[in-house]
């Protein structure tokens, strides 16, 4: 075989391995959806209509408020690794945005356990055993 071929053939097999990885990775991706999309779908049949209208609204409103201290916390996170990284360490830094992304993931944490009271204080016993059911394998934020 002469050298361009042997770039063509070369430069195919590659190509093909990376669609493949894309298809694949694509594919996963539904899939995740899909299976939380079923885990609610699960939680709407256990539920009343009225009882999983409110859920809808008071986790979807957590979850929305936790978006913002989400982007704090990737935000965060660079900048904690950025100090780790550089050539001079700088350990109070450090620990400053180490405490800080305690503080943020706490106030995540904080604001879903009080949509989960809210919703708690207004379901029965057999509803909250479904919502505990539920929040076992939450969908990703």
């Amino acid at each position: 075989m002469s050298k361009k071929v042997k770039i063509l053939v070369v430069a195919s097999v590659v190509l093909n391995v990376l669609l493949a990885g894309v298809i694949i990775g694509n594919t996963l991706h539904h899939l995740s959806r899909w299976s939380a999309f079923r885990n609610d779908r699960a939680l709407a049949a256990r539920l009343p209509p009225d009882k999983y209208r409110l859920f809808t609204e008071v986790m979807g409103g957590a979850r929305s408020e936790c978006q913002q201290i989400r982007r704090q916390i990737r935000e965060t996170r660079a900048q904690t690794l950025g100090i780790l990284t550089a050539p001079d360490f700088d350990e109070q830094s450090f620990q400053r945005e180490v405490a800080k992304l305690r503080e943020l993931r706490g106030q995540v944490s904080d604001r879903m356990a009080g949509a989960t009271l809210q919703l708690a204080r207004q379901f029965d016993p057999e509803e909250r055993r479904s919502l505990g059911r539920y929040l076992e394998r939450p969908p990703r934020p």
